[in-house]
Parts: structure tokens; C-alpha cells; sequence
């Protein structure tokens, strides 16, 4: 799975730059930041790698959302899988580029408001259900398949 691969790639270039800052706080946080926002080819950014890696790992989640919910952009989307795989709001905040990480509050308002999601529900919930619908789903897609042959 190249997704994984690159997250691989990408804790290594951590460990590497937590070794190379020693107890200098300062400098691996600069170090981090370059990490995570250089691009590496082509549809190969870190944030990238986390969406894949959270569609595979939620059940296609992301892509559900995105063709159950087109006013969902695929950031807002990719978030979502973030979100679930429980991934800390300042960690979201650098994945995806924002420079505070009130951003990410914000943006997660947009995508209850675009789920048309009451007050009373929690996004991870909603989001749970939505998981689980698909998992079921694809359970019963590999029972059906396998009673045919």
C-alpha cells in the first residue's frame, strides 16, 4: 500500500529530524514544519498519504463522502477521515497547511453545516454510523459472493 509506505517514509524523516535536534525544541519544530509541508511528487503530500491511508483504513469513508455529499470538498472529506482516525486538531491543523489551529475548528463547522448535522450530534458519531453502514455493506457484498461459488 503506497500510502503506508509513505507515511513510513515520513516518521522516519520524523525520527531523523528528532535525533538531529537533540533537545532543541526550537529546531525540531522547524524541522517538523519543513517535513510536513514539502511536497513529495505529484499527489504525494503528506496530507495525501493520511486521506488514503483513512479511506482505507474507515472503509472508504472519504470517498463516501464525497460522492453521498459533493458540497463536501475533498479536504473537508479527507478531514473527516483525520478526524476518525484520531488524529489530534493541532496535528490536522499541519497536515493540511493551516497556520492555526482554530482553522481546523472552523473548517469542521463548514463540514456539520454542509452534513446538515443538528447541534445534538456529535461529527464522530454521525461519522461512526457512516462507518459501520459500509462496513456492513461490504460484508454482506463478500457473503453474497461467497454463497455464489
Amino acid at each position: 500500500m503506497p500510502a503506508i509506505h509513505e507515511l513510513v517514509e515520513l516518521m522516519t524523516d520524523v525520527a531523523n529530524a528528532s535525533a538531529q535536534s537533540g533537545s532543541s525544541e526550537y529546531l525540531l519544530a522547524k524541522r517538523l514544519d519543513r517535513i510536513l509541508s514539502t511536497p513529495r511528487g505529484e499527489g504525494r503530500t503528506i496530507k495525501d498519504a493520511y486521506i488514503r491511508l483513512a479511506n482505507i483504513h474507515e472503509a472508504g469513508l472519504i470517498s463516501y463522502l464525497e460522492q453521498r455529499f459533493p458540497e463536501l470538498s475533498p479536504n473537508e472529506a479527507g478531514m473527516c477521515g483525520l478526524i476518525m482516525l484520531g488524529i489530534e486538531p493541532a496535528c490536522i491543523s499541519k497536515v493540511f497547511g493551516y497556520d492555526h489551529v482554530q482553522t481546523f475548528y472552523n473548517k469542521r463547522k463548514d463540514i456539520r453545516r454542509k452534513l446538515q448535522l443538528e447541534h445534538e450530534i456529535p461529527l464522530e458519531k454521525f461519522l461512526q454510523k457512516q462507518i459501520e453502514r459500509l462496513r456492513e455493506e461490504k460484508e454482506a457484498q463478500l457473503r453474497d459472493l461467497i454463497h455464489r461459488y
